[in-house]
């Protein structure tokens, strides 16, 4: 997985190619393509908080645990969002 890092107004941002993370979103029985639509660019990118990657390699999520990832917009402002991970 090739991880870059942004640090935006001390937050600690992954961007990752969504193909990185597609087959562990699927195994964890999450849809994918609607994830995808949710939290990818138009680069096939996604911006992610270091816990998401933490729930996203653990074998067992807490019952209600969400993380954090962050869209972007035309003018390179970050919006944080929620994924529930069950």
């Amino acid at each position: 997985m090739n991880t870059q890092k942004l640090n935006i107004r001390g937050t600690e941002i992954n961007k990752i190619s969504f193909s990185d993370i597609e087959l562990s979103l699927e195994e964890k029985g999450l849809n994918a393509d609607h994830i995808f639509a949710l939290i990818a660019d138009q680069n096939e990118f996604v911006y992610v908080s270091n816990g998401f990657l933490r729930g996203l390699n653990s074998t067992e999520n807490e019952i209600g645990e969400w993380h954090h990832y962050f869209t972007k917009d035309i003018d390179g402002h970050f919006t944080a969002g929620k994924l529930n991970f069950n």
